[in-house]
């Protein structure tokens, strides 16, 4: 195998990695963000 296309692949399995990293990190700061918009929507309706 040509050592440029190891490379390539290497590098794209690395940005791949970073993406779905990022992606899943994304979607769990989304779902604690609306937690927290839930807890204080549910604060303001107590007082």
């Amino acid at each position: 195998m040509n050592p440029e296309y190891v490379v390539m692949i290497i590098n794209l399995v690395i940005w791949s990695g970073i993406f779905v990293y990022l992606w899943k990190t994304d979607r769990a700061v989304k779902k604690l963000e609306q937690e927290i918009k839930h807890l204080h929507s549910n604060e303001k309706s107590d007082s």
